[in-house]
């Protein structure tokens, strides 16, 4: 190797080191600052606290005494922001098919925060009997989301809400 290949291969190198590292500095730590967020305020609003993050002060210790009135057990909020797209036979990717494509990505927004939280959630069929008989007929679900730790106390509420339908 010549000594001007071997100063670029350097060069390079360092450049991709220093890239890495102030994107770690840019979106890593950025992405763990807004993870703490969200869990600060599913810890505020759940009831049990989170004995996962015991050896740091929870945002409810930080803030004013929040009133256990205001507090939950358990979230139960729908799934989706409709009812399952139609699955089109169009092969050729047209406009209406990048359309749906959105849309059905934009479906799961309502999962996001118990994921990056880390949070157990599930999802659960709601009863035929609890639709809106104006609506369009497809089943929907509901997520019931629990605080770091109470895994059995979301399975059984689940379990509750799918047995409605029995």
């Amino acid at each position: 190797m010549s000594l001007v290949s071997l100063s670029k291969s350097y060069f390079l190198r360092t450049e991709s080191l220093r890239f890495i590292s102030s994107g770690f500095d840019n979106y890593f730590l950025q992405a763990q600052r807004v993870q703490q967020l969200i869990r600060d305020d599913f810890d505020r609003i759940f009831s049990m606290p989170n004995f996962y993050f015991t050896d740091r002060i929870s945002f409810q210790q930080r803030q004013k005494p929040w009133n256990s009135a205001n507090q939950v057990d358990v979230l139960i909020h729908p799934s989706a922001i409709r009812t399952a797209p139609v699955i089109s036979g169009n092969e050729n990717g047209s406009k209406e098919e990048e359309e749906s494509d959105l849309e059905s990505y934009v479906q799961d927004v309502l999962t996001v925060p118990a994921s990056l939280a880390g949070i157990p959630a599930l999802c659960v069929p709601v009863p035929n009997e609890f639709l809106d008989p104006q609506g369009d007929g497809w089943p929907i679900g509901v997520s019931v989301v629990g605080q770091w730790g109470s895994d059995e106390l979301v399975m059984k509420v689940g379990e509750v809400i799918e047995q409605l339908g029995r």
